[in-house]
């Protein structure tokens, strides 16, 4: 059943999910900021709506699903304002009855050691984090939505050994969790065909190598100078993101379960 879908972020994650919708049949709504990104949308026959987080939402026909996809941003963080604006929105969603699936993240887990499943108890200990579980426990209290969670991002133009070579770094032998863009779109539209909602989801690749070994690994595969890992002081491995619950009920498969089968696509 074909859909109207929102999608309030239309950026590096929105964008080619926006098209990968498009393509299945689904009529899509995108919001930007960016006057480019705006006409991007437009040229592949997308409905198109500057919005900017704080703003009514731009539609007079609400779509059935929105897909909240607004990070909050890297410099200067105001927890309380973010809070409060993305509350708005969720609000302003529940009242015009679209079902809602919020782009979450695995730190909402913190400093938890070990495996973490779907029914492990959150522990945020940044004010991101915390801003997020606020905004997860209000859609899934409002019964409307689900929550997917994903991994550190890898895809186009962006791989963290970018920013991680040539520096000296401790904890490398703690696990990397990783998931790809395609990946991560290939869930949400499993999401929103099966209607799955009032839901938990995780998504990370499968495989979870130490720091040490795979971007020391991945330095030399993009032709960096690779990170330094300062010797071991424990055995402390840190987390692992395990997401077979989450393939299981969506009934998919990982198109790169090892964070080893991942392009490198740093530029």
């Amino acid at each position: 059943m074909f859909k109207t879908i929102g999608i309030c972020g239309c950026g590096w994650l929105g964008f080619p999910l926006a098209l990968q919708l498009t393509r299945s049949g689904h009529k899509v709504l995108g919001t930007s900021r960016s006057e480019n990104k705006l006409a991007l949308l437009l040229q592949q026959n997308i409905s198109a709506y500057r919005f900017s987080l704080g703003e009514l939402l731009p539609w007079s026909s609400p779509p059935d699903v929105l897909v909240l996809n607004l990070p909050p941003g890297r410099r200067q963080f105001d927890e309380q304002s973010f809070t409060k604006d993305m509350t708005t929105l969720i609000q302003q969603a529940l009242e015009q009855q679209s079902k809602i699936l919020f782009i979450s993240s695995t730190s909402i887990y913190g400093q938890a050691l070990g495996e973490i499943t779907e029914q492990h108890m959150p522990q945020p200990d940044t004010a991101s984090a915390k801003a997020h579980l606020r905004l997860e426990q209000q859609i899934l209290q409002s019964g409307q939505g689900s929550i997917l969670r994903l991994a550190g991002l890898i895809g186009p133009g962006r791989h963290p050994v970018k920013q991680l070579s040539g520096r000296v770094l401790d904890k490398g032998e703690q696990k990397v969790n990783l998931v790809h863009q395609q990946d991560v779109i290939t869930a949400i539209e499993a999401i929103i065909q099966q209607g799955q909602w009032q839901q938990v989801f995780h998504l990370s690749a499968t495989e979870h190598p130490s720091r040490a070994e795979f971007y020391t690994w991945a330095a030399a595969k993009a032709g960096l100078n690779a990170p330094q890992f300062t010797p071991a002081t424990t055995a402390d491995k840190g987390r692992w993101i395990n997401a077979d619950a989450s393939l299981k009920t969506l009934g998919i498969g990982l198109r790169y379960p090892s964070p080893y089968d991942m392009p490198i696509e740093c530029d």
